[in-house]
Parts: C-alpha cells; sequence; structure tokens
C-alpha cells in the first residue's frame, strides 16, 4: 500500500496561521487573484494575531485566533463566490 503525502503548499500564504488549517487556507486561497490573495492573507494575519492577543487564557489563544480567522475567511469567499451558488 502506498502512502500518499499531502501536496506541498506554495504560494503566497498567511504569516500567522494553525499548521492543522494550511491546507483549507490554502484551498481558500487558491480560487483568488494573486493581487486579492496577498490582500486577503493579511487580513487573515490580522485577524488570527488580534484575537490571540486578545483572548487571555493561554489554552484558548489558538481555537479562538483559528476560529476567528477562519471564519472572516469562510465568509469572504462566500460572499465572493455566492452568484456561482444560486
Amino acid at each position: 500500500m502506498a502512502y500518499n503525502k499531502p501536496p506541498k503548499i506554495t504560494g503566497f500564504m498567511p504569516e500567522s496561521c494553525h499548521k492543522d488549517d494550511e491546507q483549507w487556507i490554502f484551498s481558500k486561497l487558491a480560487t483568488l487573484h494573486q493581487d486579492e490573495r496577498m490582500k486577503i492573507c493579511s487580513a487573515y494575519t490580522k485577524a488570527f494575531n488580534l484575537a490571540h492577543d486578545a483572548e487571555p487564557l493561554r489554552h484558548r489563544k489558538d481555537g479562538k485566533a483559528r476560529f476567528a480567522a477562519n471564519n472572516r475567511l469562510r465568509i469572504y469567499i462566500g460572499k465572493k463566490f455566492a452568484v456561482f451558488n444560486r
């Protein structure tokens, strides 16, 4: 039985993100133009860092940051491509 490695992620990615979310983030960003991708990565990093810094409990920081940034990205992509989902 052969082991299939996950594809290597290349291209512009957010500076701050959880390693378990990288593949999902990459798949969402792959639908965007390069210029737009750079702006969205910046916004993702900002949302991640703000939520991470705002959470006072250390054991909750990653979860809050992941939820805030991923939710923001999910909503943005959903609205951008809503016309195709009709």
